[in-house]
């Protein structure tokens, strides 16, 4: 245990890194992945929040808010990532006396929403000032906000409605898809935080109070798949198409996550379902996300022998998106493989001055980049044949908890020690339990929900991410 307790005691020194906080006695930080400040909070002798900041992932302030004895007081202020302000609130003792936008940001395509948006937030401030117990105006009010990207006030909007609903669900039946609808949209605010197990936490929430919607299981594995869950991310999309059969967003973020752990032949399947409906994806979903199905499937092609088809879907990928960095990522993977070094290193770094890794926070491109570029030859040369030989570490090969989900007991597998100490935290950060490997890692007697499983080995450690049904 003594491995145990100097970790303990260097968490204690640092602050709580698994919930990505800082706390003192009078201020409380949460960051994003690059330890840029994501929400910071103060707090007064009383205990009580005094001024509460945001701010973008470039560092630069988005939301300020003052408050007294805990409640809205004063002028407020929100400003755009060039550092103008857009719009003030004025309150008195927690209540909006005035907003005003000094700027309203909008495109060609966003005019109309926009300007339909502000006009009816304003009429519901008058509303809810005549009707402030209303829960379906504060909930309508909550997501133009969240729309708005007015992420405190609105985060404030749905956790007031969250506390009505559960007083009223005491004495009768709350609609399953309005509290599930309250809960994802919490999640949501919390992701754009990158506050991850916040966000997973609620996620599962509005699972548990609408379990029939095959979106909000969805919603969850996407998600866990996008911060790197990858096998808890599948659980929960293959829920969401045992709801709805060749689900295809379901189908999509799965393609994903198996081409990443290697799986290539389940992944074309998944990416070939999506396809059949690709029309409705890009509909409803992002127009302009970057790892669409042909940047998937360009690899895939090639992965599983038809280099030429592959090639042929990344460039058309980077004809619909001349930007996207994945696809520019992929195709040098491509031509890395087949050893064109000089068209890997040129597309490879195309990808990292696009900001691939910043941009999905992700590791796979500098080796590759590295090697194809020290092994670029004159167009009048011919490759030199070598001995050397490029490994990289799968994915599917790093060690992952199993089962996950779980009822209890938590096995990890592909860990390069035996022995070890364990921490387990909740979704907040705070530690609610600790071992060792003989004692076993069991989560039973905790609640349901997502924790944070650290185990420590000498001066080695991993981080895992479980939940608990």
């Amino acid at each position: 245990m003594k491995n145990l307790l100097t970790v303990l005691l260097f968490l204690t020194s640092i602050g709580n890194l698994i919930a990505q906080s800082e706390k003192s006695n009078i201020t409380k930080r949460y960051f994003y992945h690059d330890k840029v400040i994501a929400r910071e909070k103060w707090f007064g002798d009383d205990r009580k929040i005094d001024s509460l900041k945001t701010y973008y992932k470039s560092g630069k302030l988005d939301e300020c808010f003052y408050f007294h004895n805990g409640r809205y007081q004063g002028k407020s202020y929100k400003y755009n990532p060039a550092g103008e302000k857009i719009t003030t609130w004025e309150f008195d003792n927690g209540e909006l006396i005035s907003r005003t936008d000094h700027i309203i940001e909008f495109n060609k395509k966003t005019e109309e929403k926009v300007l339909k948006a502000h006009a009816t937030l304003k009429e519901l401030n008058l509303e809810i000032k005549n009707d402030p117990k209303s829960l379906k105006l504060r909930f309508q009010r909550a997501r133009i906000r969240k729309y708005l990207d007015n992420n405190t006030l609105a985060l404030n909007d749905f956790k007031t409605a969250e506390k009505h609903l559960l007083k009223i669900s005491e004495t009768k039946k709350v609609p399953e898809k309005i509290l599930g609808s309250l809960y994802d949209n919490l999640a949501n605010i919390y992701a754009d935080y990158e506050m991850h197990d916040y966000c997973i936490q609620y996620k599962l929430k509005a699972i548990k109070a609408s379990p029939k919607e095959s979106r909000l299981y969805h919603n969850l594995g996407s998600y866990l798949i996008t911060v790197k869950s990858y096998r808890l991310g599948i659980v929960y999309l293959n829920k969401a198409i045992e709801i709805v059969p060749n689900h295809s967003f379901a189908n999509w973020a799965l393609s994903a996550a198996y081409t990443d752990l290697g799986e290539y032949d389940k992944a074309m399947i998944c990416v070939n379902t999506a396809f059949k409906n690709e029309a409705n994806l890009y509909k409803r979903g992002e127009k302009n996300t970057e790892r669409d199905l042909r940047t998937i499937r360009g690899l895939l092609y090639h992965k599983l022998g038809d280099s030429d088809k592959g090639i042929a879907d990344l460039e058309e990928a980077l004809i619909i998106n001349n930007n996207n960095s994945f696809a520019y990522r992929n195709l040098g993977e491509v031509y890395f493989d087949l050893g064109n070094y000089n068209n890997a290193c040129e597309l490879l770094t195309k990808a990292k001055t696009l900001g691939y890794e910043k941009t999905f926070d992700r590791d796979d491109l500098q080796d590759y980049l590295d090697y194809s570029c020290e092994h670029v030859v004159d167009e009048n040369q011919i490759a030199e044949t070598t001995s050397e030989t490029f490994e990289t570490t799968k994915l599917a090969e790093k060690p992952y908890a199993y089962p996950n989900p779980t009822k209890g007991e938590v096995n990890i597998k592909n860990l390069l020690f035996e022995d070890y100490d364990f921490l387990i935290f909740d979704f907040s950060g705070k530690l609610v339990k600790q071992g060792e490997k003989n004692t076993g890692i069991n989560l039973s007697e905790l609640p349901s929900g997502v924790y944070i499983i650290k185990v420590i080995h000498k001066d080695k450690s991993e981080t895992f991410r479980v939940i608990r049904e």
